[in-house]
């Protein structure tokens, strides 16, 4: 018996074993879309058809269970092998994930499902955090409205546990929520989320699912216990193409499942694999391959991301006159993670800040001008790019809705990436100068 290996470890090596036949090191990229059986479903290796399942997908869905459920302390009997009863399962891209999150709520408990409005199939209640990614809010508030599905966006940071407690509904089956929020970074009350949820009967108690891809598994893993305390989260969602990958060239999503969730409520699990399969959701294997081989250096890139972000926040917030509403979770002055005992670290290579009295006009003329980060939506690349909400990503949300949530034309949305520290500091400050001008901001906010 011995300990898991720590995160950089397994993540180098669970699902990259060295290939038993050849002795190569690299596994071997399995591509066939069906499989030889023995007899009628006398399957050899557990395929049949590789959209239900795959060589490769499976190694990529072993490597994620292990950074998302394992905490090195525990003891495996292999300790490059995950042994903690979770389970993953990656899709085409994160959209496809959240489709398939948001069509098992309207499934029948026959099915695996949730059971919708009353066990049968239809309708279900989601109880979703109020900023989330545009293309989240887009699915949950309208893709999805033929299957009856019914959505709440709701701020959860202010409704405190009474608001919280008021706002579940007997036939809530899930609470979606993201960490930090998209755009704004904003950090729910996932503790406070967490005991209210478990103190409701277990059997029928909705499910919290988190989108972690502003962190992943380096900076967050919602879904292992700790100090007694049950995971915070039953589910976590990530769009692999952002920090995973890294490097802007794939396209996946996945969802894991914790192994207290798994154990208690295993249809879970098969209600998502029946919807994978059934949608065709599934991921190309060039792609599931070439994942693996990017989540070999996660941990270094998101060292980098960390601490540049952490770096050009304390500037943005201190050292120019020229910005305002200046977020990043990691940040000493920052109240809101004091729960996380993060701050002052890096968390994340995320940033928000709005270009004090800039127009639409002037912030558009600030993206452009960067010489190094790139304007283009996605982020979590090793290279920055920079986007505006208001304009891109949650440009189809309800005006009311933006200014709600306070997305306005000079809000600034900062993927930073793994570039030198002074060149991206070099350049936002000649950016903006060019933007807005020179000078010292007046009364009014504007240059």
């Amino acid at each position: 018996m011995s300990r898991h290996d720590h995160f950089s470890t397994r993540a180098i090596h669970i699902g990259s074993e060295p290939d038993p036949s050849t002795g190569a090191v690299v596994p071997s990229l399995s591509v066939a879309t069906t499989y030889k059986q023995n007899g009628i479903n006398k399957l050899l290796g557990g395929y049949d058809y590789s959209r239900s399942g795959n060589p490769t997908r499976t190694d990529l869905e072993s490597l994620l269970t292990s950074l998302e459920t394992c905490p090195s302390q525990t003891i495996a009997n292999d300790a490059r092998h995950d042994a903690s009863g979770g389970e993953s399962l990656v899709f085409a891209s994160g959209s496809a994930a959240t489709a398939a999150v948001a069509h098992w709520v309207t499934l029948s408990e026959k099915e695996c499902g949730a059971g919708g409005r009353d066990g049968n199939g239809h309708g279900g209640h989601i109880l979703a955090v109020n900023d989330v990614y545009g293309g989240t809010a887009r699915y949950l508030a309208r893709a999805s409205r033929p299957t009856g599905l019914d959505v709440t966006f709701f701020n959860m940071e202010k409704a405190g546990e009474k608001g919280i407690r008021e706002a579940i509904r007997p036939d809530t089956k899930l609470i979606w929520l993201e960490l930090p929020t998209n755009p704004l970074l904003l950090v729910p009350p996932v503790r406070l989320i967490s005991n209210i949820v478990h103190s409701l009967p277990s059997d029928t108690r909705p499910l919290i699912l988190i989108d972690s891809t502003f962190l992943s598994p380096y900076y967050f893993t919602p879904l292992i216990p700790s100090n007694g305390d049950p995971p915070l989260a039953d589910i976590t969602m990530s769009s692999l193409s952002k920090y995973s990958s890294g490097h802007s060239d794939i396209i996946l999503g996945s969802l894991t499942i914790s192994p207290l969730t798994n154990k208690v409520r295993p249809n879970v699990l098969k209600g998502l694999r029946f919807l994978q399969n059934s949608m065709g959701a599934s991921p190309s294997p060039r792609d599931c391959h070439l994942m693996i081989r990017s989540i070999k250096t996660l941990s270094v890139r998101m060292i980098r991301h960390g601490i540049n972000a952490l770096r050009l926040s304390h500037w943005l917030s201190t050292k120019t006159k020229l910005v305002e509403r200046v977020r990043y979770p990691g940040l000493e002055s920052d109240e809101a993670l004091e729960y996380t005992r993060t701050l002052g670290i890096p968390f994340g290579g995320m940033i928000t800040f709005a270009i004090k009295g800039a127009t639409a006009e002037q912030a558009e003329k600030f993206c452009t001008e960067l010489r190094i980060p790139i304007l283009a939506e996605s982020l979590g690349g090793v290279e920055s790019l920079v986007e505006v909400p208001y304009g891109m990503t949650h440009a189809h949300l309800p005006q009311d809705t933006l200014k709600e949530l306070n997305i306005t034309p000079n809000l600034i949305r900062f993927s930073v990436g793994i570039e030198d520290y002074d060149d991206l500091v070099e350049d936002i400050e000649q950016a903006l100068e060019v933007a807005v001008g020179k000078g010292k901001v007046n009364g009014n906010g504007h240059v």
